[in-house]
Protein backbone atom coordinates (compact mmCIF):
# COMPACT_ATOMS: atom_id res chain seq x y z
CA UNK A 1 0.00 0.00 0.00
CA UNK A 2 2.48 2.29 1.22
CA UNK A 3 4.32 1.51 -2.12
CA UNK A 4 1.48 2.05 -4.43
CA UNK A 5 0.86 5.54 -2.51
CA UNK A 6 4.76 6.89 -3.38
CA UNK A 7 4.49 6.12 -6.90
CA UNK A 8 1.28 7.65 -7.60
CA UNK A 9 2.95 10.91 -5.11
CA UNK A 10 5.70 10.56 -7.51
CA UNK A 11 4.00 9.97 -11.07
CA UNK A 12 2.00 13.43 -9.74
CA UNK A 13 4.97 15.36 -9.11
CA UNK A 14 7.26 14.20 -11.80
CA UNK A 15 6.38 16.78 -14.63
CA UNK A 16 6.13 19.46 -11.91
CA UNK A 17 8.25 22.58 -12.71
CA UNK A 18 8.78 25.14 -10.06
CA UNK A 19 7.44 28.81 -11.33
CA UNK A 20 8.23 32.05 -9.96
CA UNK A 21 5.77 32.63 -7.10
CA UNK A 22 3.32 35.04 -7.57
CA UNK A 23 3.65 38.52 -5.54
CA UNK A 24 0.51 41.07 -5.60
CA UNK A 25 2.55 43.74 -5.73
CA UNK A 26 3.55 43.30 -8.91
CA UNK A 27 0.13 43.03 -10.38
CA UNK A 28 -0.52 46.44 -8.26
CA UNK A 29 2.51 47.70 -10.45
CA UNK A 30 1.13 46.18 -13.94
CA UNK A 31 -2.58 48.00 -13.30
CA UNK A 32 -0.60 51.80 -11.99
CA UNK A 33 1.32 51.15 -15.42
CA UNK A 34 -1.35 50.67 -17.46
CA UNK A 35 -3.66 52.97 -16.19
CA UNK A 36 -0.97 55.76 -16.26
CA UNK A 37 -0.24 54.34 -19.99
CA UNK A 38 -4.18 55.11 -20.44
CA UNK A 39 -3.81 58.27 -18.63
CA UNK A 40 -1.09 59.35 -21.86
CA UNK A 41 -3.29 58.33 -24.39
CA UNK A 42 -5.93 60.05 -23.18
CA UNK A 43 -4.07 62.94 -22.71
CA UNK A 44 -2.51 62.92 -26.01
CA UNK A 45 -5.55 62.69 -28.17
CA UNK A 46 -7.99 64.51 -26.39
CA UNK A 47 -6.15 67.18 -24.05
CA UNK A 48 -5.10 67.77 -20.47
CA UNK A 49 -8.09 69.96 -19.08
CA UNK A 50 -5.77 72.53 -17.31
CA UNK A 51 -8.77 74.21 -15.92
CA UNK A 52 -8.99 71.87 -12.95
CA UNK A 53 -5.77 72.60 -11.69
CA UNK A 54 -7.18 77.12 -12.21
CA UNK A 55 -10.42 76.30 -9.65
CA UNK A 56 -12.33 75.71 -13.02
CA UNK A 57 -13.73 72.65 -12.00
CA UNK A 58 -17.37 72.18 -9.86
CA UNK A 59 -17.52 70.22 -6.80
CA UNK A 60 -19.20 67.71 -8.76
CA UNK A 61 -16.31 66.76 -10.91
CA UNK A 62 -13.80 66.37 -7.98
CA UNK A 63 -16.50 64.33 -6.38
CA UNK A 64 -17.41 62.35 -9.38
CA UNK A 65 -13.83 61.47 -10.30
CA UNK A 66 -12.58 60.77 -6.51
CA UNK A 67 -15.58 58.30 -5.74
CA UNK A 68 -15.07 56.50 -9.10
CA UNK A 69 -11.20 56.19 -8.53
CA UNK A 70 -11.95 54.72 -5.09
CA UNK A 71 -13.78 52.02 -6.94
CA UNK A 72 -11.13 51.49 -9.34
CA UNK A 73 -8.59 51.03 -6.69
CA UNK A 74 -10.95 49.02 -4.38
CA UNK A 75 -11.53 46.17 -7.16
CA UNK A 76 -8.03 46.45 -8.70
CA UNK A 77 -7.18 45.94 -5.11
CA UNK A 78 -9.26 43.39 -4.69
CA UNK A 79 -8.69 41.79 -7.88
CA UNK A 80 -5.14 41.07 -7.22
CA UNK A 81 -5.67 39.50 -3.94
CA UNK A 82 -8.55 37.25 -5.85
CA UNK A 83 -5.87 36.01 -7.54
CA UNK A 84 -4.06 34.52 -4.78
CA UNK A 85 -6.22 31.87 -2.96
CA UNK A 86 -6.18 32.31 0.80
CA UNK A 87 -8.20 31.69 3.85
CA UNK A 88 -10.44 34.59 5.23
CA UNK A 89 -12.63 36.64 4.71
CA UNK A 90 -13.56 38.05 1.50
CA UNK A 91 -13.20 41.69 0.17
CA UNK A 92 -16.54 44.16 0.18
CA UNK A 93 -14.65 47.05 -0.73
CA UNK A 94 -15.35 46.96 -4.39
CA UNK A 95 -18.97 46.56 -3.51
CA UNK A 96 -19.40 49.24 -1.29
CA UNK A 97 -17.56 51.62 -3.78
CA UNK A 98 -20.20 50.65 -6.16
CA UNK A 99 -22.80 51.78 -4.41
CA UNK A 100 -21.47 54.93 -3.60
CA UNK A 101 -20.89 55.41 -7.82
CA UNK A 102 -24.27 54.43 -8.18
CA UNK A 103 -25.51 57.43 -6.76
CA UNK A 104 -24.04 59.48 -9.06
CA UNK A 105 -26.16 58.56 -11.66
CA UNK A 106 -29.14 59.04 -9.56
CA UNK A 107 -28.11 62.48 -8.89
CA UNK A 108 -28.17 63.70 -12.06
CA UNK A 109 -30.95 62.19 -13.22
CA UNK A 110 -33.07 63.67 -10.42
CA UNK A 111 -31.20 67.05 -11.40
CA UNK A 112 -32.37 66.47 -14.67
CA UNK A 113 -36.20 66.00 -14.51
CA UNK A 114 -35.87 68.83 -11.50
CA UNK A 115 -34.89 72.07 -13.37
CA UNK A 116 -36.20 72.97 -16.04
CA UNK A 117 -37.36 71.04 -19.77
CA UNK A 118 -34.59 72.27 -21.83
CA UNK A 119 -32.00 70.90 -19.31
CA UNK A 120 -33.75 67.87 -19.55
CA UNK A 121 -33.38 67.97 -23.51
CA UNK A 122 -29.91 68.53 -23.16
CA UNK A 123 -28.84 66.32 -20.58
CA UNK A 124 -30.39 63.16 -22.43
CA UNK A 125 -28.89 64.50 -25.87
CA UNK A 126 -25.47 65.66 -24.71
CA UNK A 127 -23.68 65.84 -27.59
CA UNK A 128 -20.02 64.55 -26.66
CA UNK A 129 -21.75 61.85 -23.95
CA UNK A 130 -20.87 59.70 -27.04
CA UNK A 131 -17.59 60.08 -27.43
CA UNK A 132 -16.60 60.77 -23.43
CA UNK A 133 -18.73 57.03 -23.56
CA UNK A 134 -16.28 55.46 -26.28
CA UNK A 135 -13.20 57.37 -24.90
CA UNK A 136 -13.39 55.67 -21.47
CA UNK A 137 -14.18 52.60 -22.36
CA UNK A 138 -11.16 52.06 -24.91
CA UNK A 139 -8.96 53.63 -22.13
CA UNK A 140 -10.54 50.74 -19.73
CA UNK A 141 -9.55 48.36 -22.72
CA UNK A 142 -6.17 49.22 -21.55
CA UNK A 143 -6.30 48.42 -17.89
CA UNK A 144 -8.63 45.22 -18.54
CA UNK A 145 -5.74 43.95 -20.67
CA UNK A 146 -3.36 44.23 -17.95
CA UNK A 147 -5.50 42.76 -15.37
CA UNK A 148 -6.08 39.53 -17.79
CA UNK A 149 -2.95 38.93 -18.10
CA UNK A 150 -2.05 39.08 -14.45
CA UNK A 151 -4.81 36.68 -13.79
CA UNK A 152 -3.98 34.08 -16.47
CA UNK A 153 -0.92 34.36 -14.28
CA UNK A 154 -2.73 33.86 -11.23
CA UNK A 155 -4.52 31.08 -9.83
CA UNK A 156 -8.21 33.12 -9.65
CA UNK A 157 -11.33 30.34 -7.87
CA UNK A 158 -13.67 32.88 -8.19
CA UNK A 159 -13.49 32.94 -12.11
CA UNK A 160 -16.84 34.90 -12.27
CA UNK A 161 -16.39 37.24 -9.09
CA UNK A 162 -12.53 38.17 -10.81
CA UNK A 163 -14.31 39.53 -14.03
CA UNK A 164 -16.76 41.58 -12.60
CA UNK A 165 -13.72 42.95 -10.78
CA UNK A 166 -12.02 43.51 -13.92
CA UNK A 167 -14.50 45.14 -15.00
CA UNK A 168 -15.29 47.66 -12.31
CA UNK A 169 -11.39 48.23 -12.21
CA UNK A 170 -10.90 48.59 -15.96
CA UNK A 171 -14.00 50.37 -16.13
CA UNK A 172 -13.13 53.05 -13.06
CA UNK A 173 -9.49 53.57 -14.11
CA UNK A 174 -10.46 54.47 -17.62
CA UNK A 175 -13.13 56.56 -17.16
CA UNK A 176 -10.62 58.79 -14.71
CA UNK A 177 -7.96 58.49 -16.82
CA UNK A 178 -9.61 60.03 -19.52
CA UNK A 179 -11.92 62.63 -17.48
CA UNK A 180 -9.43 64.85 -16.78
CA UNK A 181 -9.14 65.45 -20.10
CA UNK A 182 -13.37 66.72 -20.24
CA UNK A 183 -13.94 70.29 -19.28
CA UNK A 184 -17.74 69.22 -18.87
CA UNK A 185 -18.46 69.21 -15.44
CA UNK A 186 -21.87 69.03 -15.30
CA UNK A 187 -24.19 66.57 -12.80
CA UNK A 188 -25.92 65.52 -15.59
CA UNK A 189 -22.72 64.81 -17.59
CA UNK A 190 -20.69 63.09 -14.79
CA UNK A 191 -23.33 61.53 -13.66
CA UNK A 192 -24.48 59.64 -16.51
CA UNK A 193 -21.82 59.84 -19.25
CA UNK A 194 -18.96 58.86 -16.88
CA UNK A 195 -20.53 56.70 -15.24
CA UNK A 196 -21.98 54.77 -18.11
CA UNK A 197 -18.84 53.27 -19.32
CA UNK A 198 -18.35 51.52 -15.81
CA UNK A 199 -21.30 49.24 -16.25
CA UNK A 200 -20.31 48.74 -19.66
CA UNK A 201 -16.97 47.20 -19.33
CA UNK A 202 -18.68 45.37 -15.78
CA UNK A 203 -20.82 43.79 -18.29
CA UNK A 204 -18.32 43.30 -21.32
CA UNK A 205 -15.96 42.03 -18.67
CA UNK A 206 -18.45 39.32 -17.36
CA UNK A 207 -19.22 37.93 -20.39
CA UNK A 208 -15.37 37.95 -21.98
CA UNK A 209 -13.26 37.38 -19.38
CA UNK A 210 -13.60 34.09 -17.97
CA UNK A 211 -13.10 31.83 -21.11
CA UNK A 212 -9.83 34.02 -20.92
CA UNK A 213 -8.36 33.16 -17.24
CA UNK A 214 -10.52 29.61 -16.97
CA UNK A 215 -8.09 26.78 -15.61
Amino acid sequence: MNTSRENMIAGLAEGLQPVRRINPRDGLLLLAFATLVAFGVSVVVFDFWFGMLEGQASAFFWVTNGLVLLLGCASALALILGGSPRVGQRENAPGWSAAMVAVLPIAAIIALFTGEANHVHEGLNDPVAAMCTKASVSAALLVGLAAVMWLRRSAPVSIERSAWLVGLASGSLGTVAYGITCPLDTVSHLGLWHVAPIGIAAVAARLVVPPLIRW
